[in-house]
C-alpha cells in the first residue's frame, strides 16, 4: 500500500526544473520519458476477453426480519469458476425493495460459499410502499480455482419487519465478471474513523496505486460503510475520488456522492463508481470525505465496518466513454427527460455480446420536498421501435432520490449488465424525471449535470 508520504514518488515522471545548460535541458526532457517507457515495458497489457456470468429473476419474494437469519434471494445466486487461482471477480447485485410498513429497513450481504465477503448494504424508509434501489458492487479474489457459489442474502432487521423484493415482478440481477489479477489493484480497511464538520480530507487507508498503459481506462469503485450522527435535512456527508491531484467529480468539486439522514445511528453503505481515462503511467487514487452542516452542533460522520477501493484496468477498444453532461440542466417534467451529453453508443459484433453500463450523476434539489427518478434507456440505431427503459419499471426507473427516505444517497450511481440480443450499434442514455408530492401545483425541480458520466464496456461472448 502506498501512503500519502509516497505522493512525491508519482512526481518522478514529471519534467524536472530546467537549468541554464542546453545539455541539461535536453537531458531533463529525455529522462522522464525514458523512465516512463522503461516502467511501462514491465506492465502486462489488458486481455481482450472477460468471462461474465449473469443470474436474473422476476419472482416475488418476501423477506422477514429475524436477526439471526439471512434469507437467500431467489434468482441472485451465481456459480463462477475462475480460469486462474489469482483471478479476481467483480460482483454486482441489483434489486428493488418495497417495505410493507412504515419505518422499515433492509440489510443485504454478498456471500461466497456461505461466508460473507462484502460490507452490509442497507436501506431505511419512513413510509410503506416507497421503493428503494439496492446496488451492491464488490471485488473478490477467492484465491482458488474452483466452482464458487455466490449468493445475495438479506434480512429486514427486526422480528416484526418485512419487505418484498420484486413486488410487481421487477427484474433483479446478480452478475460476475472475471478479471486477471494483473489488471486489478484494490485495498480494504475496517478501522473506525470519525469525521467532524469541515473541508475535504483523505480517508485514511483508502488509497491505491495502479499503472496504466496508453489508452487504457480505469474502472474506479468505492464502497464505504458509515453511520450518520444527525437528524437534519441541512447536513450532508460528501464523498469523492481523486486521481493524483485531479478530482474525478469534475471542476465543480461537489463530490461524487452525498448522503443524508433524518435520524441518527442508521448504518448503511454508500457507493461511488466511475470510468477514468488517465494518461499512461503510475497513478495514485484516493477516497476523500467531508461533512457540511447547518447550525446544528455535535454533528459527525463515523466510518465503520468494511470499506473497499478497487481499480480495474480495461482496454480502450472495449470501452465507450466516459461521456459527461454538457452543462447543468433543471429537471421539471414528470416525463422522462434525456440528460444532454450522458449517452454512449457501442457496436456489438455478436448477438450474445453483453454490455456493462457504469453511470453516475449528481442531483441537487431546489426545495426540501422532492422526488426525482433516474434511468437508462437503450435505443437501437436506425430502428423504428421505441426506446427501451432498462429500469425496474417505467415509472420508477433505476433509482430514486427522495426527501422522505430515512437515510439515503443523493447521487444516483450504478453498474448494470445488459444483453441487447442482436448485433449492430446500440445507444444508451441517462434520463431523469420528477414527481409531484402534493406540496405544490408544480413538480419540485432538481438540477443535474454538475458532475456525472456514463460508460459502456463491451463483454464479447466466448
Amino acid at each position: 500500500m502506498l501512503g500519502n508520504q509516497d505522493l512525491a514518488g508519482t512526481k518522478f515522471f514529471k519534467a524536472p526544473d530546467t537549468s541554464d545548460s542546453p545539455d541539461a535541458d535536453s537531458e531533463s526532457e529525455l529522462e522522464p520519458a525514458e523512465a516512463l517507457q522503461r516502467l511501462l515495458a514491465d506492465i502486462a497489457p489488458c486481455v481482450t476477453a472477460y468471462p461474465a456470468a449473469l443470474a436474473q429473476s422476476t419472482e416475488r419474494q418476501r423477506v422477514d426480519g429475524k436477526p439471526d437469519r439471512w434469507t437467500p434471494l431467489k434468482g441472485q445466486q451465481l456459480v463462477v469458476k475462475p480460469a486462474n487461482e489469482e483471478d479476481c471477480v467483480l460482483l454486482v447485485a441489483n434489486a428493488l425493495v418495497t417495505p410493507e410498513s412504515d419505518r422499515e429497513e433492509s440489510h443485504w450481504l454478498l456471500k461466497r460459499d456461505g461466508a460473507s465477503i462484502s460490507a452490509p448494504f442497507s436501506s431505511y424508509s419512513r413510509q410503506r410502499s416507497w421503493n428503494h434501489h439496492v446496488c451492491i458492487p464488490w471485488l473478490d479474489q477467492p484465491l482458488k480455482r474452483a466452482e464458487l457459489d455466490y449468493q445475495v442474502v438479506a434480512t429486514a432487521g427486526r422480528d416484526t419487519s418485512h419487505f418484498v423484493v420484486g413486488e410487481k415482478r421487477e427484474r433483479r440481477q446478480l452478475f460476475g465478471v472475471t478479471i486477471p489479477c494483473h489488471q486489478v489493484a484494490w485495498v480494504e480497511d475496517d478501522e473506525v474513523l470519525g469525521l467532524p464538520p469541515g473541508p475535504w480530507v483523505d480517508v485514511n487507508g483508502l488509497h491505491e496505486v495502479i499503472t496504466t498503459l496508453p489508452g487504457e481506462r480505469v474502472l474506479v469503485l468505492c464502497a464505504m460503510h458509515y453511520v450518520a450522527n444527525w437528524s437534519s435535512e441541512l447536513n450532508r456527508g460528501r464523498f469523492t475520488l481523486v486521481r493524483d491531484d485531479l478530482g474525478l467529480d469534475g471542476p465543480a468539486d461537489r463530490g461524487l456522492q452525498s448522503v443524508r439522514a433524518l435520524g441518527p445511528s442508521q448504518p448503511r453503505t454508500m457507493i461511488m463508481a466511475t470510468l477514468d481515462e488517465p494518461p499512461p503511467g503510475p497513478h495514485l487514487y484516493r477516497a476523500r470525505a467531508a461533512l457540511t452542516t447547518g447550525e446544528e452542533s455535535g454533528v459527525s460522520l463515523t466510518l465503520t465496518g468494511e470499506r473497499q477501493l478497487a481499480l480495474v484496468r480495461l482496454p480502450s477498444n472495449l470501452v465507450i466513454g466516459p461521456s459527461r453532461p454538457i452543462e447543468p440542466v433543471e429537471i421539471t417534467e414528470g416525463t422522462w427527460t434525456e440528460i444532454p451529453g450522458m449517452c454512449a453508443t457501442c457496436t456489438l459484433r455478436r448477438p450474445r455480446n453483453r454490455v456493462l453500463l457504469v453511470y453516475h450523476i449528481d442531483c441537487n434539489p431546489l426545495s426540501f420536498h422532492y422526488e426525482a427518478h433516474f434511468t437508462i434507456f437503450r435505443r437501437k440505431e436506425s430502428a423504428v421501435s421505441s426506446d427501451q427503459n432498462l429500469g425496474f419499471s417505467e415509472d420508477f426507473g433505476l433509482d430514486m432520490v427522495f426527501s422522505d427516505y430515512g437515510a439515503s444517497s443523493e447521487s444516483p450511481v450504478g453498474l448494470l449488465m445488459d444483453t441487447p440480443g442482436s448485433q449492430g450499434p446500440w445507444t444508451y442514455y441517462l434520463a431523469a424525471r420528477v414527481a409531484n408530492l402534493g406540496t405544490s401545483r408544480e413538480n419540485p425541480p432538481v438540477v443535474v449535470g454538475y458532475s456525472g458520466s456514463i460508460s459502456a464496456v463491451i463483454l464479447p461472448a466466448r
